[in-house]
Order: structure tokens, then sequence, then C-alpha cells
């Protein structure tokens, strides 16, 4: 009896045991097969341009498989392209580490680097994969364009849109980027026509509806500018550059009160933030208080000198208070930034193709950007005349220019 018993303990145990391993073995399955979805939901985000949800996604599965080196290059790239460069960067460095040989990690280092405008050590190789027929060629144009538009090569950079949107004229990234080529030499009405359309073929391209919203603004469409703004503010309280662009067009809407309480939230979170301090002086004209107007704007002005839409608004304010010498000046920088953009886009987009390699061309268009405020940019393409023509006064004494000024305490 007692024999008896202890085997039908036994065979009890091992069924308990059995039992308990797999509802653990499921358990298990259950959490591998979650990431594995979520894995395929990135990929799937990603090839429709949804960079944010990609990313969402694969946070989930880099918590799952935190070792897993493909999930760190996916995540990679979904930051990449949707300009989370420093996290691209430490993703890949993680990948670099645990696959030092791996020719998909080496490649997205060269798309992240042609994307950021180090085209000169990449672009080379780049356009060999494409005459060899990369499987990666879509990734490969795209990088080259943004890169190309970062660094003003916008012929380039239209060339490649165009040959994009001859092929898949419903490509709403090819949109997305020629509207932001356009948002590059300040021409809003050419963007908003890309961008209207990227929103129209895809609702969920949130990017685009903001960079809609951006052109919509300065055209002085501030009804439609509101709904979209109003959609995104729905599902992003905390941005606060959306905030602000709301806070613009509720004022032109004539919501002043609401326009003020969305910037003073902004203010209180973000002090420095120069959009919803120039804003803020907006709001002082509109109630005819020209000097509180000068001190917000002072404070903008400071942290950013080179707001096209700070200009006039503080040079009103200089009018208003009777300081005509100070408001002639800026007006006179207002009419010279206007010609300057005038003249960046004949350069970009038809002399450059004409002049490739002119180094006064190149000379002229650097200090064009320095004047504008892009001083990476612009410091490179006078480091690029100085390369063609090391006798360039004009580009030795706009670089000493630059160096003096970031030498200042």
């Amino acid at each position: 009896m007692t024999v008896l018993f202890t085997k039908r303990a036994a065979r009890r145990f091992c069924l308990l045991l059995l039992a308990f391993f797999l509802s653990g073995a499921a358990v298990l399955a259950a959490v591998h097969l979650r990431a594995w979805y979520h894995y395929r939901a990135a990929q799937s985000a990603l090839a429709h341009y949804h960079f944010a949800e990609a990313r969402n996604h694969l946070a989930v599965c880099l918590g799952i498989w935190p070792n897993s080196w493909r999930v760190h290059l996916l995540a990679a790239r979904a930051e990449r392209r949707d300009g989370a460069i420093h996290e691209a960067w430490d993703n890949l460095l993680w990948c670099q580490q645990k696959q030092p040989h791996e020719d998909a990690v080496f490649q997205e280092w060269a798309l992240l680097r042609a994307q950021t405008g180090e085209l000169s050590a990449v672009e080379d190789y780049l356009r060999e994969q494409l005459r060899r027929g990369s499987d990666w060629a879509p990734l490969i144009e795209e990088a080259l364009i943004e890169g190309y538009i970062r660094t003003y090569r916008l012929g380039p950079a239209k060339a490649g849109i165009d040959d994009w949107l001859g092929r898949q004229p419903n490509d709403t990234q090819a949109l997305f980027l020629q509207g932001c080529l356009w948002q590059q030499i300040q021409q809003p009405q050419k963007a908003l026509a890309s961008y209207r359309r990227a929103v129209a073929l895809d609702p969920q391209r949130d990017d685009a509806r903001w960079r809609l919203a951006q052109c919509l603004l300065p055209l002085g469409l501030y009804e439609e500018a509101n709904l979209h703004l109003e959609y995104l503010h729905r599902f992003y309280p905390q941005n606060a550059e959306i905030t602000v662009d709301l806070a613009t067009a509720r004022f032109k809407q004539g919501q002043v009160t609401e326009a003020r309480q969305l910037l003073d939230a902004v203010l209180a979170e973000h002090p420095d933030n120069e959009a919803a301090l120039r804003e803020r002086g907006r709001l002082a004209l509109a109630d005819e208080s020209a000097s509180e107007a000068e001190k917000w704007l002072r404070q903008a002005e400071k942290r950013n000198p080179h707001d096209a839409q700070l200009l006039p608004l503080l040079t009103l304010a200089l009018e208003h208070q009777g300081k005509h010498d100070e408001a002639q000046i800026l007006q006179d920088r207002f009419q010279q930034n206007d010609r300057d953009f005038q003249r960046l886009a004949q350069i970009c987009l038809k002399e450059l193709g004409e002049r490739p390699n002119d180094p006064v061309l190149h000379s002229e268009l650097g200090a064009l950007l320095l004047r504008l405020g892009y001083q990476e940019a612009g410091r490179n393409w006078l480091l690029l005349a100085l390369q063609e023509d090391p006798n360039s006064t004009s580009a030795r004494a706009a670089l000493e220019g630059v160096n003096q000024t970031e030498q200042r305490p």
C-alpha cells in the first residue's frame, strides 16, 4: 500500500512538474511572440514612413530582446529617419561593438553620415552601391537627398526628388522631402502643395501635417492651420513647438486670451523658448504695449538673432516708441534677408548646376549662409572654396570673421 501511494505521489509530482514546465514555456513563447509582433509592426510602419510609430514598437522589442543587434539596427534606422540623430548614433555604436564586421551596420553608418551632411566621406561609396543595384537603393536615395538639402546642394536634391516622383508620384516621403527643400529656401507656397498632397495621401503623416501648418501660417491661411494644429496638439500636448504654432494661429483668429494661455504654459516649462518669447512680443504689440513687446522680443533676439519672423515685429515695436534709427537698421536687415534668400535660391537651384566647381560661387554661397545664420553649412562652403582656390580672399575673410565671432566671450 505504501509503495502504491509513493508511485501515485511521484506520478502526480511529475505531472505537476510537466504542467509547470509547459506553462512556463507558454509564457516564454508568448513573450517572444509579442516581441516578434512588434518587430514586424515596426517594419511595416517604416515601410509607410511612420517613423515615430516604428520607434514605439521597437522600444517594446528592445525591452524583450535587449541583446539583439538586428533590433538595435532597425531602431537606429527608425531614429535616423525620424531625425533623432543622437539616439541613432548610440544604437549604431552598440551594433558596431557587437557586430564589428557586419555589412548592414557599415551601410547604416554610411546612411547616417550622408543624411547628416557628411557627404564627402560616403557619397562616392553610396553612389557605387546604387550603380550596383543595391537592395538598399531606396534608403540610399532618401539619405542622399536629405544630406543634399541639409548642405544646400539643392540642385541634386531636386533632381533626386523629381526622379523619385516620376517613378512613384504618390510616394509620401518624396513629397515630404520636396516640401522640405522648398522650406529650406523660404518658399512656403511651393512647399504647401507638397505637404498638402502628402497629408491627403496619408493622414497619419503627422510630420507632414506639422510642416503643412508651418507653411499655412506665414501665408495667412490661419483657419486651415488651426485645424491641423488642434489635431496635433491633442496627440502631442507636451510638444512646445506645436503649442507655440497653435497659439499663433489662435491669435491670428482673434482668440488672444487662449493664445496667451498657451504661450504662458510653454514659457513656464521652457522660459528660454525663442518662438514663445517672440509670439509673446506679438501679443504685447496687439495690446499696444510697445515697450513690453520690445522686452519680449529682445529676449527672443538674444536666443536667435536670425529669426526672420522676429525682425518685422521688433521693427514695429521700436517705431511705436519713436526709436526710428534702430527700427531702420532692423528694417534694412529684414530687406537684406529677403534678398539673401532670393539669391540663395538662384545659386542653389540654377548656378551651382552650371558652375559646380566655381570657388567664387562657393564663397558667395558660404557668405550668404553665414549671414542667414546657417553657420555649419556656410563654413563648409567657404572651406570648399578655399580647397579649390587657396588664394580666395573673400572666403578667407569670411572664415576669419566666423572664427573671431566664436572666440568672443
